[in-house]
């Protein structure tokens, strides 16, 4: 009996895990958040979208992988201006989210969590 509770209680132990909250700190356009030790992740911040109005056009500003402070990071064309996002991290580009680059009329249809652009990993 003891090895099915404790069986039992293993289980349940592992499905109460909560997920990873969803708090992430915003600067200049872009929200970010440490998704792992030493990995952070940016995306798109609301305030984006508001500011630029329906997106016409995003590209990574640099092909390159290292990232400093306040470096560009992404150029965006909206109906209402056009912005460069800049880095809130220093370090290296481990992901890009290029599937995010080709569906720039949808950006608003998606949650605020599923328009990330990069994972960082931190210097």
């Amino acid at each position: 009996m003891a090895f099915w509770t404790k069986l039992i209680c293993s289980i349940k132990h592992l499905f109460s895990k909560k997920a990873a909250q969803f708090e992430p700190a915003e600067r200049d356009g872009v929200w970010y958040q440490e998704i792992k030790p030493g990995i952070v992740r940016v995306g798109i911040a609301d305030q984006a979208y508001e500011d630029l109005g329906d997106i016409t056009f995003m590209d990574f500003s640099s092909p390159t992988d290292q990232l400093e402070l306040d470096d560009d990071l992404l150029e965006m064309e909206g109906a209402k201006a056009v912005e460069t996002l800049k880095s809130p991290v220093k370090g290296t580009i481990i992901a890009r989210n290029n599937e995010l680059l080709k569906q720039s009329d949808a950006l608003a249809k998606h949650s605020t969590q599923d328009n990330w652009l990069v994972d960082v990993k931190t210097a």
